[in-house]
């Protein structure tokens, strides 16, 4: 739906091969794919690009034998759920000169590329307040099948990480990304709103102790403050995100919901005129033959892929919504969620033991 068109628009690129563990995905794509076992796409010698949308657990997996195999690598959000073991193969690639992107979808809509540019020409001055929110009404409906995974371990009998994981993380890269600075401390609240769901499988519905709707409170070390808060069990439309960023000079604000066609949207008010108003958004900044109307997974793909043949063309390129950044936003995750099994503050970076290296990487 969204990544095979984008490798698709761009002309530097050509999709050649193609693996699903369900032959029902496979049958659905052009006969001219090669259509093989993981192993042979990773290792094969034609192929330059990996890109990993398979499910959760087996992301780490694709993405270590991608590296190892000198591939470059898009892999879908998480890398891993162990920070450690992310960053770990974020160096390991850097160091055989690959470049890696994640799934952080919404840092490339054309409105996010919009307000960082003008962070960066100046328009809100120093970054004093961060509010980001991540919420739709996907699960809202306890009937809705909800496809579990791992995420039914729990830790001490507490809810485990969900929705802070799976649509907090983008709001959180965002946040990242717009105030130019690191977490130093959170302090964070998961809660389980909806506590009995429909799981395939199963006969009745079951009690499922996951995080379906969060918070939390976190200063940079430059000072500025963050709020975020994620759910899927809000009433609202897809992509469900929006970022508001305030400082010295002035204020933006991007919406990305899709209403009336539109699925993205910006704002921005300065101190000396403080009512918000709408912001154009350059046609530059939409990938070819895109525009306002343009579904947003198409849309914000096409810029992520673009995004990464570009880094590959330039090795010299500094890249954004990295392995090194998907790291970044797993510690923030974890802290979040240690924060709140310890009714308490968390300071960051985390201490932790260090992670397993990663296959290939001779340690």
């Amino acid at each position: 739906m969204a990544h095979l068109p984008a490798w698709s628009r761009d002309p530097r690129s050509q999709v050649v091969g193609i693996y699903d563990s369900g032959s029902e995905v496979v049958e659905g794509f052009d006969q001219n794919l090669r259509v093989g076992s993981a192993s042979e796409l990773i290792d094969s010698a034609e192929i330059d690009i990996i890109d990993v949308v398979t499910w959760n657990p087996s992301h780490y997996e694709y993405a270590a034998a991608a590296v190892a195999a000198g591939k470059h690598v898009l892999c879908e959000k998480p890398v891993h759920h162990d920070y450690e073991r992310t960053r770990a193969l974020s160096d390991l690639a850097q160091a055989r000169g690959l470049r890696t992107k994640v799934g952080f979808t919404f840092r490339f809509s054309p409105a996010m590329i919009r307000m960082k540019q003008l962070i960066d020409q100046g328009l809100v001055g120093q970054p004093l307040v961060f509010n980001g929110f991540e919420q739709n009404s996907q699960f809202l409906d306890p009937g809705t099948p909800m496809r579990l995974g791992e995420t039914t371990t729990t830790k001490d009998g507490q809810l485990r990480a969900a929705s802070l994981e799976g649509y907090g993380a983008p709001i959180i890269d965002l946040g990242l990304w717009f105030v130019g600075d690191e977490l130093e401390e959170v302090v964070g609240l998961l809660t389980n709103q909806v506590p009995t769901r429909v799981v395939p499988g199963r006969d009745r519905p079951i009690p499922v102790p996951l995080d379906d709707a969060d918070c939390f409170i976190g200063r940079f070390s430059n000072g500025a403050m963050a709020t975020v808060q994620s759910s899927y069990v809000t009433v609202g439309n897809y992509p469900g995100l929006e970022a508001r960023l305030y400082g010295t000079e002035g204020a933006l604000i991007c919406r990305l919901v899709e209403e009336d066609g539109v699925c993205e949207r910006l704002w921005g008010a300065s101190k000396e005129s403080v009512e918000f108003k709408p912001l154009p958004i350059p046609d530059s900044l939409f990938p070819p033959g895109g525009s306002l109307h343009e579904p947003w997974p198409t849309s914000f793909y096409s810029n992520l892929v673009s995004d990464f043949l570009d880094d590959i063309e330039a090795p010299a390129r500094a890249g954004g919504g990295t392995f090194a950044d998907a790291a970044r936003v797993q510690e923030v995750i974890d802290a979040v969620e240690l924060s709140h099994l310890r009714h308490a503050w968390v300071t960051l970076p985390l201490s932790r033991p260090s992670a397993t290296a990663p296959a290939g990487s001779g340690a």
